[in-house]
């Protein structure tokens, strides 16, 4: 497995790989300057040559993690040959004022201290992200949403171990898509669902456990945020099967009643909840760890691939991808009108609205 580990200067990506021991390690600008000490590297038109032969180099390492960049500032130094090379790619996401910071004290980095850090790395982000959903690979952005720094790189190594063993959000997506087909068979139309806050008014996990999380804080919802979020379902709650009586939970009926056969929940809530609610609506139900937004996302892909007419609802920006993907994307917002925080700044455009049981398009 090849792996990406972006991000911007001072964002900590030689931090995290010095404590990886588990894939061989490959730090891109040294092991290039490396190879072809005599070069010129400020020579634009002979160092993307360089890059290529490089490439070329790294396409016969079958299993290494190596860190890039997307952009210098405004300028973008991602190809189509550094996309193909990688299977799966991690961004380190730090917040702007911290980072900024970092790069004012660096002699190295300093130039860009001129530089918006917050559009800079939400661009990057961004495109990365719409790469990898046109290329079908995994894209995860590690974050802390506690203080900003990375306090526990164990939980990052961990997971970028996860990766390496097969975790996979577009894998997982397939074996939910190949599911979904073998039942509905012939028939066209699917309908696929959010779960908290969509098919149900309030969040399930608060109101059985009382359980809030801000792992989700800086709204990214891709593999890592959810794995995270199933890791503490799993340590805290999720052992306890739940026994409870799902009609306690109020139904979302704007939604609900316009759910037809071949309806599939998809959450990254609490799967023994959403076992019990699903079988009472007689739905299909698939949740997890790998189950983020990107999952969501791909499912919706790979049905319309198979020549599938999906219907999908959500409420928030972890649905976002799905709704805008759908045939019919359909977001959920509270009685007012008011949509989700998530969404603040994010173009609608093409979805409709779905609030107390009237549907009007944006």
């Amino acid at each position: 497995m090849r792996i990406g580990l972006y991000g911007l200067p001072s964002a900590g990506k030689s931090f995290v790989l010095n404590k990886i021991d588990f894939i061989k390690v490959i730090e891109g600008s040294k092991t290039l300057k490396k190879l072809y000490p005599e070069f010129d590297f400020s020579d634009d038109i002979k160092k993307n040559e360089i890059r290529k032969k490089f490439a070329e180099w790294l396409y016969n390492e079958n299993d290494f993690i190596m860190d890039g960049h997307y952009s210098f500032g405004e300028k973008i130094a991602f190809t189509e040959a550094d996309g193909e090379l990688y299977d799966v790619f991690l961004y380190l996401y730090i917040k702007p004022e911290i980072l900024y910071s970092r790069i004012r004290k660096s002699k190295k980095n300093i130039t860009y201290s001129g530089s918006d850090i917050g559009v800079w790395q939400k661009n990057e982000i961004k495109a990365l992200r719409k790469y990898c959903h046109e290329h079908d690979k995994d894209f995860y952005v590690i974050d802390n949403t506690v203080s900003g720094y990375f306090d526990d790189v164990c939980i990052i190594i961990e997971f970028i171990k996860a990766v390496h063993e097969g975790f996979s959000c577009e894998k997982y997506a397939k074996w939910c898509t190949n599911q979904i087909l073998r039942s509905v068979q012939q028939q066209k139309c699917i309908f696929l669902a959010d779960g908290d806050k969509t098919i149900t008014l309030k969040d399930t996990c608060k109101q059985i456990y009382g359980y809030t999380t801000n792992i989700f804080d800086n709204n990214f919802y891709t593999g890592f945020q959810t794995w995270k979020h199933y890791k503490n379902l799993t340590n805290n709650f999720a052992l306890r099967p739940y026994n409870g009586d799902a009609q306690e939970f109020i139904l979302n009926s704007s939604v609900v009643k316009r759910l037809g056969d071949n309806s599939y929940i998809l959450t990254s809530g609490d799967g023994n909840i959403w076992k019990n609610i699903s079988l009472l609506l007689h739905m299909g139900c698939f949740y997890g760890a790998e189950m983020s937004a990107d999952a969501k996302f791909f499912i919706t892909k790979y049905l319309r691939r198979a020549g599938k007419y999906i219907t999908a609802y959500g409420d928030s920006i972890n649905d976002f991808y799905m709704l805008k993907e759908a045939d019919d994307g359909y977001l959920v917002v509270n009685p007012k009108g008011e949509k989700s925080k998530s969404l603040k700044d994010i173009d609608l455009g093409g979805i409709h609205i779905v609030r107390a049981g009237e549907i009007r398009k944006c």
